[in-house]
């Protein structure tokens, strides 16, 4: 099962329509104003602004100390629900400890189906495997380790054949795919985020 996850600092990506969600604090309004009735609601909500929209909603309350983010408490609750793939929206913002936050956060569910959408990049994790990366969407992916790792790419702008990523190195960032699709193999869990300038 599929369900999506809208944060407080949503930048106007356009929504997958077919999926249910669940709203984070103010998040919450950026789905309703989307025309997007959240199945839940969930946090400390001390960004809501109109809390109105709680008196017609399922809502978990969150305190405001607490050892895990809002969102953090939101894919937890989809998980316990059985949903195997997640897309969260307005998670990436203007705070970058939020964003490394959502980083540790993918890193921690690696073997879950979890996405991040905002209006100029796609971030997930790929496991172990080989893939073909052909979103037009997307003019650039980068790609990054956690650990040492063997991975090929080919198919692209920068093509490597059995490099061993290092998680200080920076060398696959900005790459670009060719006609037909950019395919990627690695032994290890990697960082692939797609991204566009406009």
């Amino acid at each position: 099962m599929k369900i999506g996850i809208c944060g407080s600092v949503y930048d106007g990506v356009p929504f997958d329509q077919t999926i249910s969600y669940i709203g984070v604090d103010q998040g919450t309004l950026h789905l309703v104003h989307q025309g997007i009735m959240p199945i839940m609601a969930i946090g400390d909500f001390d960004s809501l602004e109109d809390k109105k929209i709680l008196e017609t909603l399922k809502i978990k309350t969150l305190p405001q100390r607490k050892d895990v983010t809002d969102t953090h408490a939101a894919v937890e609750y989809a998980l316990e629900k059985n949903y195997d793939e997640i897309q969260l929206y307005g998670v990436t913002g203007k705070r970058i400890d939020h964003f490394m936050a959502i980083i540790a956060l993918l890193k921690q569910y690696q073997d879950k189906e979890i996405v991040v959408y905002d209006r100029y990049n796609s971030i997930k994790i790929l496991m172990p495997g080989r893939y073909c990366i052909n979103n037009r969407q997307y003019k650039y992916f980068s790609l990054f380790a956690f650990e040492d790792t063997y991975i090929d790419i080919e198919n692209a702008q920068y093509p490597l054949k059995h490099y061993l990523l290092k998680n200080n190195d920076p060398l696959c960032v900005s790459n670009q795919i060719l006609e037909g699709g950019a395919y990627i193999q690695n032994n290890c869990p990697i960082l692939l985020i797609e991204s566009r300038d406009k």
